[in-house]
C-alpha cells in the first residue's frame, strides 16, 4: 500500500478519534473515583482501587494474549520491575488520589495530578544526572507555585469547598506524594518499553498492585466486598473506569503515539487537567475557587515548558511521554 492510500480521511479520522478518547477519558478518571465512593452506599477506596486493579490486570493480561503480545516467558528482572512501578503508580500513586476523593472534589484532584508531567521530567533529568535547561527548571517554578495556588487555600480558609474541612493538609500532603510516586514509577518503569508490550506490561503492573492492596485489605479486616445495593451511576463509574479507563484508553494511546507526532501526542498532558475540571464542575457542581483557576493555569504553563515544548526534541519526548502510559 502507498503512503498516500495509508493516509485516507478515514484513517485521520480513526486517528483522531483515539486522540479524542485520550482526551476525555483519561481526563474523567478522577470524576468516577469521585462518584464511586461518594455513594450511598459507601464503597471504600481500597475496595474500589482493589477490584479496579484485580479486573484491569486480567483484562489487560487477556487483551495481551489474544492480541499475540503475552510473551512465553518473561525476565525475572522485568517481572521485578513490573512489580515495583506497579506499587508506586497503582498502590501509592493513582491508590492515594483514589483515598483523596473521600475529602476533596474530583476537579481538585486533578489539578494538583496535573503536575505529574513536571515531576516525571525533573525526577529523569536527576536520575540520568542532567543539568535541567532553563526552560524546566522555569517549567518547574511554575508548576510549583500553580500547585501552591491549588493546595494552599483551602488549608487556609474554611470557607474553601474544594476540600472537607479538616482535611486540606493531609489532602495536599497525599496528592503531593501520589503525584511523586506514580512520577517515579513512571521513570522507572522505562526499560520495559522496549521488551514488553503495554498491555503486558500494564497488566502484570495492576495485578501485583492488587496482591498488595488485597493484603493490605486483610490486615486491615477491610471488607473485601462492599456493601450491597449500589447505585446505577456506581456501577457504571467503575465498569468506566476498568473498561474505559485501564483498557481501551490504554490501546487508544498507543495507537496516538505511533500516529501523531511527539508535539501533538504529548498534549494529553494539559489537556486532561482541563476536561477533569471542566467535568466536575459540570457533572458535579465542583466549582473551583479564583485561586485554583490560576494555579491551573500555571500548572499547564509548568507542564508546555517541560514536556510539549521539548517534545520537539525526541530524546526529550521520550522521557516525557511516559508519563500515563498505564493511567
Amino acid at each position: 500500500m502507498s503512503v498516500s492510500a495509508a493516509a485516507t480521511p478515514e484513517h485521520s479520522w480513526h486517528r483522531y478519534g483515539h486522540l479524542a478518547v485520550v482526551y476525555l477519558v483519561w481526563g474523567s478518571t478522577y470524576l468516577a473515583v469521585k462518584i464511586c465512593v461518594s455513594g450511598p452506599p459507601a464503597v471504600s477506596p481500597l475496595q474500589l482501587q482493589t477490584w479496579r486493579m484485580w479486573i484491569a490486570g486480567i483484562l489487560l493480561i487477556g487483551l495481551s494474549f489474544f492480541s499475540g503480545n503475552l510473551p512465553s516467558k518473561i525476565r525475572i528482572r522485568d517481572l521485578l520491575t513490573c512489580c515495583v512501578t506497579g506499587a508506586l503508580m497503582w498502590v501509592s500513586g493513582n491508590g492515594l488520589a483514589t483515598l483523596a476523593s473521600l475529602h476533596a472534589a474530583s476537579g481538585f484532584i486533578v489539578m494538583a495530578m496535573g503536575m505529574i508531567p513536571v515531576w516525571t521530567t525533573l525526577i529523569t533529568s536527576i536520575m540520568n544526572r542532567a543539568l535541567p535547561s532553563r526552560t524546566m527548571i522555569l517549567g518547574l517554578f511554575a508548576g510549583i507555585i500553580g500547585l501552591g495556588f491549588v493546595i494552599v487555600p483551602p488549608a487556609l480558609s474554611s470557607e474553601v469547598s474544594s476540600v472537607e474541612q479538616g482535611y486540606a493538609v493531609w489532602t495536599a500532603l497525599i496528592l503531593c506524594v501520589a503525584g511523586l510516586t506514580w512520577s517515579l514509577g513512571s521513570v522507572l518503569q522505562q526499560p520495559l518499553l522496549g521488551r514488553l508490550a503495554p498491555t503486558t506490561a500494564a497488566g502484570i503492573q495492576m495485578l501485583s498492585a492488587a496482591l498488595i492492596l488485597t493484603t493490605v485489605g486483610k490486615v486491615q479486616a477491610v471488607p473485601l466486598l462492599p456493601q450491597f445495593g449500589l447505585t446505577t451511576h456506581q456501577i457504571a463509574a467503575f465498569l468506566f473506569l476498568v473498561v474505559f479507563g485501564s483498557a481501551i484508553c490504554l490501546v487508544s494511546y498507543i495507537k496516538v503515539i505511533k500516529s501523531f507526532n511527539p508535539a501533538i501526542a504529548s498534549t494529553f498532558a494539559y489537556v486532561n487537567p482541563i476536561v477533569g475540571v471542566a467535568l466536575g464542575w459540570t457533572l458535579l457542581g465542583e466549582r473551583p475557587e479564583t485561586a485554583a483557576f490560576l494555579g491551573l493555569a500555571l500548572i499547564l504553563f509548568g507542564v508546555f515548558l517541560v514536556v510539549v515544548r521539548p517534545s520537539k526534541r525526541s530524546t526529550a519526548y521520550e522521557s516525557g511521554r511516559t508519563t500515563r502510559l498505564y493511567r
